[in-house]
């Protein structure tokens, strides 16, 4: 794989994402496509401990990300990737 680095991110594979992941630090998903940093594009930050809100409705409801890292990719390779974004996703990292 080429190594890839745009706005500070830097492409990994899904190997050294999933280790990563596992370790706790945060993995941005991205269709592969897309740019990891551009506003119009759909990427998601995913990290193993965090808290990510779904609604700002007063009642403080968030969506536990400690998932398993096939669960999360599967999702978010459902919901974003297709024939125009790319059929897979692309992981990144801030700053290798």
């Amino acid at each position: 794989m080429n190594k890839i680095s745009v706005g500070g991110f830097t492409r990994i594979t899904r190997k050294e994402a999933r280790k990563r992941y596992n370790a706790g630090e945060v993995v941005r998903l991205c269709a592969v496509k897309l740019s990891p940093v551009n506003m119009w594009g759909c990427f998601a930050d995913c990290c193993r401990e965090a808290l990510s809100p779904i609604a700002e409705d007063g009642f403080n409801t968030v969506v536990a990300r400690s998932r398993e890292f096939d669960t999360v990719v599967n999702a978010f390779t459902f919901y974003n990737c297709n024939a125009e974004t790319g059929r897979y996703p692309a992981f990144y990292v801030k700053g290798v």
